[in-house]
């Protein structure tokens, strides 16, 4: 039930991202294409915040943690019978134990978090690899999400401006009229939409975390 209520959280930020999207649209009085796009990319932006909790843009973009344990899980399993056919005295004893730590650690330390970790780390290499600036910082952001606690940094001010610098890059990557105002305006939404002065929020956002952690 509290997964079902997230993901109606996340499809409410979403639609609310996608009406901002289409509002800056119709500011730059934008074609019928580009205001698709706009009201599309309002949709994305406005799920970023959610990006420090186990949240609909997170688990998108993720490889979920089973897959990963999955391979060790073989991997530990191959590495069992390469030292009992294989392997001898000392080494074959070093192979058992290795094969058991790849068997019960990663089910201990893997957490959805460590994906999103991989994810960004991930994204900045291929930025890197491709030479597209907007990609390392979208990947430094995803990096930066996965390690804060969730409705602390990227829910305050200085999380805006953190993505604006994201938001800037993109937009002078891709020259669409009314792009970087629909990215700005899409996150700053989540904002307001989580803040506790509505009344489906009886948790609020702390807008100048660290600073001033008083909820609003």
């Amino acid at each position: 039930m509290k997964e079902r209520m997230m993901v109606l959280k996340g499809k409410t930020h979403a639609a609310i991202g996608a009406v901002s999207g289409t509002i800056v649209a119709v500011w730059v009085e934008a074609a019928p294409f580009e205001t698709a796009l706009l009201a599309l990319i309002g949709s994305v932006s406005a799920l970023v915040p959610d990006l420090d909790v186990n949240g609909k843009l997170a688990n998108s973009i993720t490889v979920e943690k089973k897959w990963l344990i999955l391979f060790f899980t073989v991997s530990g399993l191959l590495l069992a019978l390469y030292s009992y056919f294989m392997l001898f005295g000392v080494n074959q004893i070093t192979g058992f134990l290795t094969s058991i730590g790849l068997l019960l650690l990663p089910r201990l330390f893997i957490k959805q978090r460590t994906m999103l970790f991989l994810t960004g780390a991930a994204v900045v290499y291929a930025g890197w690899y491709i030479q597209q600036n907007w990609l390392i910082y979208t990947g430094l952001f995803i990096l930066f999400a996965s390690l804060v606690s969730h409705r602390t940094w990227t829910h305050s001010l200085i999380g805006f401006w953190l993505f604006y610098f994201v938001a800037a890059e993109i937009s002078r990557t891709y020259l669409l009229p009314g792009l970087l105002p629909a990215l700005l305006l899409s996150y700053f939404s989540h904002l307001l939409a989580d803040m506790k002065l509505l009344p489906a929020n009886k948790k609020g956002i702390k807008f100048f975390y660290p600073i001033w952690k008083k909820e609003f």
